[in-house]
């Protein structure tokens, strides 16, 4: 059965160039199976957009729970994890008047007390998840999208926005990097149909928004938010909810291993949402799957996302402690001094 979605064992690095111009891209990556398969519509955010409103708080969560434990874990070491939060939020806070961490204990400390990197909002609400599962990565995710009450734009660590990223054409009523081929069947790494079989069986929640939809596309969520609030609070709730329910961990159960379905409950949901019924604005970074791994476009949008795998590549890993040891020195040297790597 042929494989829909990012070819499996490839790291996937959308715009690893930027981390050092004039390096020659690395063959072999981002290759994507997709069969005559269109996306929706959407409504791409270019350089020297400028919306009447656009969104000014960005937003990072990080549940320390499932790092700790490896769930989902790329990263070679510590070192590298805190060099891509460096990165990650330095370039942003350069375009957003407004910072927010969404967070745990642990979390805070590293990233606020030892790290000092200066959010101007923290919340440790994500202490709220102890009794759950780690294998849902997303969770932490989730809890912060619902937490927010004003227009947000939520980026992962592993995204970099460059001087030049168009910040300031972001006004969707839902932001997200791209959408991308999430098809019913078991042939991607989505499976809902497999989700939706499982819940229905054993009598749990399913959202109607999910088990109605008939559409094959996702929104990938390196980065996501919007300005549509209330939807996107919605969004988080029903999220949360297939996770949380007492009525759905027969069914997840049954499903494990349960890292398999974080995008199942976070992006495709989201697609659902979006493109279910109704009408909703989406806006996007790039209009396809095809096109993010277009080093031209990723480029010009100055756009970077070390997705899953390529956080193991060292070539990449070099990049990303050149670039912070450059441009961030006070900020690699407490990194440096808090992991013992050089």
């Amino acid at each position: 059965m042929p494989y829909y979605g990012y070819a499996p064992f490839t790291a996937a690095a959308i715009g690893g160039r930027l981390l050092a111009s004039g390096v020659p891209a690395r063959g072999g990556y981002g290759e994507i199976v997709e069969p005559e398969w269109r996306p929706p519509r959407v409504r791409v955010v270019r350089p020297g957009d400028r919306a009447t409103r656009p969104i000014r708080r960005a937003v990072w969560s990080f549940w320390s729970v499932p790092y700790r434990r490896q769930h989902g874990r790329h990263w070679p070491s510590d070192f590298f994890h805190t060099l891509s939060w460096i990165l990650s939020f330095r370039l942003a806070s350069r375009l957003f008047p407004t910072t927010a961490l969404v967070t745990d204990d642990w979390g805070h400390e590293l990233l606020v007390e030892r790290l000092r990197l200066p959010f101007d909002d923290v919340s440790l609400s994500l202490n709220e998840l102890a009794a759950q599962d780690p294998s849902w990565w997303a969770l932490g995710k989730l809890h912060a999208y619902r937490e927010q009450d004003e227009p947000f734009l939520h980026i992962d660590n592993d995204v970099f926005l460059w001087p030049g990223f168009p910040a300031e054409g972001l006004s969707g009523e839902v932001v997200a990097q791209n959408p991308e081929h999430a098809p019913l069947s078991d042939a991607g790494y989505y499976r809902p149909s497999a989700v939706t079989a499982a819940i229905r069986s054993t009598g749990g929640f399913l959202p109607e928004e999910f088990s109605g939809y008939t559409g094959e596309a996702a929104l990938c969520t390196g980065i996501v938010g919007g300005t549509a609030i209330p939807l996107l609070r919605r969004y988080a709730d029903l999220g949360i909810r297939m996770v949380e329910s007492a009525g759905n961990q027969a069914a997840w159960r049954r499903l494990a291993p349960l890292e398999d379905y974080n995008l199942v409950v976070e992006q495709y949901l989201l697609g659902a949402l979006c493109w279910g019924s109704g009408v909703t604005d989406v806006q996007c970074v790039f209009g396809s799957q095809h096109d993010t791994f277009r080093e031209d476009v990723a480029i010009a949008q100055r756009f970077t996302h070390l997705i899953a795998s390529a956080k193991t590549d060292l070539h990449y890993m070099r990049l990303l402690a050149q670039r912070v040891k450059n441009h961030y020195p006070a900020d690699f040297e407490i990194a440096r001094r808090l992991s013992g790597d050089q």
